[in-house]
């Protein structure tokens, strides 16, 4: 009798192995999604893993796991490893027509672009003597933005050199630089009209008006970063300065224009003058995907062949160049494309001990305003 028990079990065991073998992972679903297409460097999000099983077979063992790049700080840190990459693996046990939902928060460290492609499934035989696994592709994927910065003191500069520029043709007219009377058109509305002046003169007469200039800012962006030691936090400096200065301009109304020695998949990051709302939104999501180790322009060269092709610049917009590197190359460059008339802005991050020990360069006075800005080592 117990020789007949025995074997019905082991017939049992090998028959569920067969099976489980065969059907584990039919039917089964699963998936990791952000809660958010993109946030801000610093932000916290929420990572959600849905496991649903969709036929009778329970997996009394399933290990789900997956990897990504390493700047993403999971806040539940078990069964959490760290390398070159961020591995996490869970274990459940899930019944037949069961969904298991689990909310991971995420803290997103440092901008860039994160992908979950895969994810790993493992399970094993009831005797856990044979391991089963399988990969399923996935499609998640997160845009961090750079961190927003403190810029209220950069905006005011920009604003002080802009000015109001008139011009009695452009884009439209300011209600306040009055001009002149003249008398009355059928094109012109009927809001313009002067009653005092019509009823003196006996004709209709109209308010003309000056025409002023949108304010237009130009950025010039330096990311080179070619010596031994490597400043990561004054490039991620530049860059945030790049971008909260940027949105908090086309804000007020202004157009901005972009020009990065950086490149993207080879490619160079510009984006022509604009006040178009989804100016930003490329602007950050360029910058997001811009990886340290691609190569960069010389900056003196970038400015030089944009000098070429824009040689008025200056006379239409402000110029505000970014750069760490405190070369006085630069500064000439600067001065060059500046003209006899123009004004710009160069702004420094520099680090903060080397500012306490005064060791930061400077430049005399001139057209070109420099400002620095001190950066903690972190």
């Amino acid at each position: 009798m117990l020789s007949i028990w025995i074997v019905s079990v082991l017939l049992v065991l090998a028959l569920w192995n067969l099976c489980f073998q065969k059907h584990w992972d039919s039917q089964l679903r699963v998936s990791a999604t952000f809660k958010e297409e993109s946030v801000y460097a610093g932000d916290e999000t929420r990572l959600t893993e849905v496991i649903e099983n969709h036929k009778k077979m329970p997996i009394p063992v399933l290990e789900v796991g997956f990897h990504t790049k390493k700047e993403l700080d999971f806040q539940d840190t078990d069964n959490t490893s760290v390398s070159d990459y961020l591995y996490k693996r869970d274990i459940f046990s899930i019944m037949g027509w069961q969904k298991i939902t689990r909310q991971i928060s995420v803290k997103c460290k440092k901008r860039g672009f994160y992908q979950i492609q895969e994810i790993d499934l493992y399970t094993y035989s009831l005797l856990h003597n044979k391991k089963y696994g399988k990969i399923r592709t996935n499609d998640a994927s997160i845009f961090v933005y750079p961190a927003r910065t403190h810029v209220e003191d950069l905006v005011l500069i920009c604003e002080s050199l802009s000015g109001t520029v008139q011009c009695a043709k452009h884009l439209y007219e300011d209600p306040f630089a009055f001009r002149s009377i003249r008398e009355y058109t059928l094109e012109d509305p009927m809001k313009t009209l002067n009653w005092k002046a019509s009823a003196k003169s006996g004709k209709l007469m109209v308010n003309t008006y000056d025409s002023a200039l949108i304010p237009k800012v130009m950025i010039f962006l330096d990311l080179e970063d070619g010596g031994i030691l490597k400043h990561d936090e004054l490039i991620e400096e530049s860059i945030s300065i790049a971008t909260s200065l940027a949105g908090k301009l086309l804000k007020q109304g202004m157009e901005v224009g972009f020009l990065c020695n950086g490149k993207v998949e080879g490619k160079e990051m510009a984006l022509p003058l604009s006040n178009q709302r989804n100016q930003i939104f490329q602007l950050e999501r360029m910058l997001a995907l811009y990886q340290a180790t691609e190569p960069c322009t010389n900056f003196d060269k970038m400015l030089t062949e944009y000098h070429k092709k824009h040689i008025s610049a200056a006379e239409d917009a402000v110029l505000v160049f970014i750069s760490k590197n405190a070369k006085e190359v630069y500064y000439q460059k600067m001065q060059e494309m500046l003209g006899k008339e123009g004004q710009g802005l160069w702004v420094c991050p520099i680090e903060q001990e080397e500012i306490n020990k005064d060791r930061c360069v400077t430049f005399p006075p001139s057209r070109v305003k420099y400002v620095i800005r001190g950066v903690e080592r972190s």
